[in-house]
């Protein structure tokens, strides 16, 4: 899980006088906030603000808990601020994370999340009353910073994407802004809205883990294994519970497979 806890070690060739491998003086994910986010919300789903094994984790989530995907994925949760533990059987929410699964919330824990990472947040401090340069020079700024030499493309990709992602860009596509939080009632009632929407949510307001999976529905004309599509109608059953239902009565669904007839 240490692949991109700060500070990062590059797996890249060796270099230097005396041949040592480059080291990243200053922490960044491998992987943007989503997908760090995707974790959280799939802990959320399954055992709310309890624990739960990192086998568990990659099982809910349809990874091998081996992989370094995976693994990526677990550092930047961490790095972001939204999972913690005390070793590979307790994988929990931090109260960041339980306020990013939480729709009321949510726009602000993202924001606090971003900063949280040590490279968003210097970049932050530097650029936050003027522009960010192109890429070219951004990179070389991102060297300055501790980033690895070697590293630098991924590093700003992941950190332009999770700009994107947690409301940094809005002013502007070259501005980073912290984003504006309105408050909101906890308790209101809302007339539905119909259309109208921003993004690839096509207007839903709809809970963060369940447009978190969602987003993972593979695109149109793209495969999708019978099983793999059973076992994704199963979590989202079970998560629409989590999110609908009282916890003294939860509505549970049987969903199988069924070839048709003839």
């Amino acid at each position: 899980m240490g692949e991109n806890v700060e500070p990062i070690e590059a797996n890249d060739e060796e270099s230097g006088e005396e041949g040592k491998r480059q080291r990243s003086k200053i922490g960044f994910p491998y992987t943007d906030y989503e997908n760090a986010m995707a974790l959280a919300a799939a802990i959320h789903g399954n055992v709310g603000h309890g624990e739960c094994s990192s086998g568990q984790l990659a099982a809910w989530t349809n990874q091998s808990a081996k992989s370094s995907g995976f693994r990526t994925q677990i550092a930047a949760a961490r790095l972001f601020g939204l999972i913690d533990s005390d070793d590979a059987d307790s994988l929990r929410l931090t109260e960041l994370g339980r306020r990013a699964v939480d729709p009321v919330q949510a726009r602000a824990a993202k924001a606090e999340a971003f900063i949280n990472v040590p490279l968003f947040k210097a970049l932050h401090e530097k650029y936050k009353d003027g522009v960010t340069p192109p890429s070219a020079a951004l990179e070389r700024e991102i060297v300055a910073l501790g980033v690895a030499e070697k590293q630098k493309a991924r590093a700003r990709q992941v950190f332009e994407s999770s700009a994107q992602q947690t409301g940094f860009r809005e002013a502007a596509p070259n501005r980073l802004v912290m984003p504006a939080v309105v408050v909101k009632p906890l308790h209101t009632e809302e007339k539905p809205k119909h259309g109208g929407g921003n993004g690839n949510d096509g207007g839903l307001e709809l809970d963060p883990l369940l447009m978190a999976l969602l987003r993972k529905i593979p695109k149109s004309g793209m495969d999708w294994p019978a099983e793999n599509r059973l076992r994704w109608f199963r979590t989202f059953a079970m998560n629409v519970s989590q999110v609908y239902d009282p916890d003294d009565s939860p509505v549970e669904l049987e969903i199988n497979v069924r070839k048709a007839s003839g």
